[in-house]
């Protein structure tokens, strides 16, 4: 019976499966609808350059100028009826840094969403964490904009967002940079033990269902992102994320590879597979036994590291979020690999960016 399944129906089965794409066809090729659609700027940069999607990205360029970014928006309202859940944008990696300009951006989408008949409950908008971004964020969240924290480095950044009342966060995983620089990647043949990125995701999960057993408050729900490899994303499930957003050519890879013996020696948690992750999410949160030194290690933090944690007690976004910028700016691994991802985004970005405004030329 196991050879008759594929590794991706079996992750379904533990986890919810996003996917991280915007063209429609990657949604379609799948053998169950995903729950979320997630982007991001290299996503939808790849995708609107598409020559297929051509009278598309003219039709927005002509309705919405410069700007640009808001015609991925149509990509998401073409998608929603593969979508279970939400469909997904980022906000510009050149506004984090300033509230005003995320602001701006969002309700800009916002007012897109709406003109293409997309409601706010079947959507949220990307913002990567930093002190004044997570200000806006409360601000959106309060108005009904939903909103995913993304490029999640540190239990600081977790903190902030919760404080913020973000509806989902996306840690990664790893940096950009892995997917093109083999040297970078994490070599264990057992990521959920051995990733460097693990025990933060664990201090992060464990954080998020103390909060919520002491408050009761809903906490972000996990959609974790940057997975290197298929053995990733399934250690990822093992440490306990809730939602997994997974790139194109890995949700085929998942889909080709059969549950089988070969497989099942391989992942030896789909001998057993948990059962299914269901909301609240936090009630009944447990660290796995056999990752349960992760809950007390930090191999990111280096040998300086006195063993303290992000404190719930902190108010991450005082001061229009001076605090989390104070805390991310001092953490080398946060400063390293925000530089990483917000760098890919803006390339990305700027090379949108060029396209639209030479047909804006024409």
């Amino acid at each position: 019976m196991g050879s008759q399944r594929s590794l991706l129906q079996v992750l379904e089965d533990i986890c919810n499966v996003d996917v991280d794409a915007v063209d429609p066809k990657v949604s379609t090729a799948l053998p169950f609808k995903a729950h979320n659609q997630t982007s991001n700027q290299v996503i939808c940069c790849d995708t609107m350059l598409k020559p297929e999607y051509r009278d598309m990205f003219l039709e927005k360029v002509k309705k919405y100028g410069s700007e640009g970014w808001e015609e991925t928006v149509q990509f998401c309202a073409d998608n929603l009826k593969n979508i279970r859940e939400r469909v997904l944008v980022q906000v510009s990696p050149r506004h984090v840094y300033d509230t005003e300009a995320v602001l701006n951006q969002c309700h800009a989408y916002d007012t897109a969403f709406r003109e293409a008949g997309v409601s706010r409950d079947r959507y949220a908008i990307k913002i990567s964490v930093t002190g004044p971004s997570m200000v806006a964020a409360k601000k959106l969240n309060a108005e009904g904009i939903r909103i995913l924290g993304t490029s999640v480095f540190s239990l600081a950044q977790a903190i902030a967002a919760s404080q913020a009342d973000c509806l989902f966060i996306s840690p990664y995983f790893n940096e950009v940079a892995a997917y093109s620089d083999d040297s970078l990647m994490h070599k264990g043949d057992d990521p959920a033990l051995t990733h460097p990125m693990a025990p933060r995701l664990i201090h992060i999960l464990e954080t998020y269902a103390k909060l919520y057993r002491e408050t009761g408050k809903k906490q972000p729900v996990i959609v974790i992102a940057s997975n290197a490899n298929i053995g990733e994303v399934i250690a990822t499930a093992e440490l306990g994320c809730q939602h997994i957003t997974i790139l194109a050519h890995h949700l085929k890879e998942l889909a080709e590879t059969p549950l089988d013996a070969t497989a099942l020696a391989k992942y030896p948690i789909l001998r057993e597979p948990p059962a299914k992750k269901k909301s609240p999410y936090y009630d009944v949160q447990n660290t796995p036994a056999r990752l349960s030194k992760h809950s007390t290690t930090d191999p990111m933090a280096g040998p300086e590291w006195d063993g303290t944690f992000a404190s719930t007690e902190v108010d991450w976004l005082a001061n229009n979020g001076a605090v989390l910028a104070k805390a991310m700016e001092s953490d080398a691994a946060v400063v390293k690999k925000m530089k990483d991802v917000l760098g890919a985004f803006l390339g990305a970005d700027a090379k949108a960016k060029k396209a639209i405004e030479e047909e804006l030329a024409k």
